[in-house]
């Protein structure tokens, strides 16, 4: 029963309100993480994939930062509501096989579809403080990326079912009811207005959210760990593993391998909800680094069955990171900062993602998926061991 605590955290009406809406949306998403590279690769190339990917992610950095002040500046939720409804729109522009037309309109609608994104979700992440008290963070964190990745277990598998029946189209049509179901969830969720000092400018604001990090130099360490990673390792596998299952002639393994990913997920997130480790940075850097297991499974070649068991173990290491960092933000940010440092969280460690998705396949195509994949695991063990040296990371907490 206590590996099912985080779910007690739905008695409180506002948050279970944001909940629902949040639930329906993941299934959506789920879809769109099959159905986006799958509509891409029918019409254009591996390398124009990474393009489209890669200028949502640039998007998304982008719009990190304006996201984070917006936060601090309006209601959370109306600024959430917002960016779902730009997103329902370019969802909609898919359906009506944008992804069939010229590369540049697919290029446009990823990089709106990333910028909304990018002003969600710190917002997201500053909202939570405001609907639950401080002891039950840590549940409604597990809870919000359980539900996520449930989403994406049902999703993706679904999303493969609509592109083997040649309908990607009815896909985009699904997520975009879900960002609706999301928006409607969102008004009247409530949440104070933040306050902030008189006259204060975005510019003097970002600053703000910036010496709140370099005063706090865990975070700052996690931010920069962050970057490598998804840098040399996370981008390249997000890019190649769709493009090796193809070469491979296996690419309707895809859907269930994201969907496998999700399940690991979903059981990190039970995991880090029934369990208060003492040294929770430790705990946390640690398990990302369990995605090397699957870096191994791409140099060996292995078989969908223990390549799928990788991206479990993958998906539970990202799950257990993401919950104990949250937590551990919301609790020490000041809450009229928490926006600005969730969104630097994002500027910072996806600030070179874009250059990862766009020159994997690239660096593929020159040297070989193997060179790309030995860099990722190389870089992957330093940046799990150099951190830990830090007692502050290892404790996720200043002194």
């Amino acid at each position: 029963m206590k590996a099912l605590s985080f779910a007690l955290v739905l008695r409180h009406a506002r948050f279970r309100r944001v909940w629902c809406g949040q639930a329906a949306s993941a299934v959506g998403d789920g879809v769109t993480l099959v159905a986006l590279p799958g509509a891409v690769l029918a019409h254009h190339s591996t390398t124009d994939l990474g393009l489209v990917l890669g200028a949502q992610s640039l998007a998304l950095v982008a719009a990190a930062l304006v996201g984070g002040v917006l936060a601090d500046r309006f209601r959370r939720a109306g600024v959430m509501a917002a960016a779902d409804l730009v997103r329902l729109a370019t969802a909609v522009c898919f359906a009506l096989g944008a992804a069939r037309g010229p590369l540049p309109v697919a290029l446009l609608l990823a990089t709106v579809t990333g910028f909304a994104a990018g002003v969600f979700t710190p917002a997201f992440g500053a909202l939570i403080p405001e609907l639950v008290p401080e002891e039950d963070l840590p549940k409604a964190n597990a809870l919000r990326s359980i539900t996520v990745r449930t989403g994406q277990v049902l999703g993706p598998s679904l999303g493969g079912l609509l592109l083997a029946a040649g309908t990607a189209d009815t896909a985009f049509w699904a997520d975009a009811g879900t960002f609706a179901a999301s928006a409607v969830t969102l008004v009247g969720a409530g949440g104070a207005r933040p306050a902030r000092a008189a006259g204060a400018t975005l510019l003097r604001q970002a600053r703000e959210g910036f010496a709140a990090v370099r005063e706090r130099r865990w975070v700052l360490t996690i931010i920069v760990q962050g970057t490598l990673q998804l840098l040399l390792v996370m981008a390249p596998v997000a890019v190649l593993l769709p493009v090796i299952l193809q070469e491979r002639g296996q690419f309707t393994a895809y859907g269930p391998l994201v969907a496998l990913q999700a399940l690991g997920s979903v059981a990190g997130g039970m995991a880090i909800a029934a369990w208060s480790p003492r040294s929770p940075g430790t705990v946390a850097v640690l398990a990302l680094g369990l995605l090397a297991g699957q870096l191994v499974c791409l140099l060996a070649g292995a078989p969908l069955v223990p390549l799928g068991a990788s991206v479990i173990a993958t998906g539970f290491g990202y799950a257990v990171f993401n919950v104990a960092w949250a937590s551990a933000l919301q609790r020490a940010i000041p809450a009229g900062m928490l926006g600005r440092v969730f969104a630097i969280d994002t500027l910072g460690t996806y600030g070179l993602q874009p250059a990862g998705l766009a020159l994997a396949p690239v660096a593929a195509s020159a040297f070989g998926n193997g060179p790309v994949l030995w860099v990722g695991l190389a870089a992957l063990t330093a940046t799990t061991v150099i951190p830990l040296f830090q007692r502050d990371v290892r404790q996720f907490a200043s002194s």
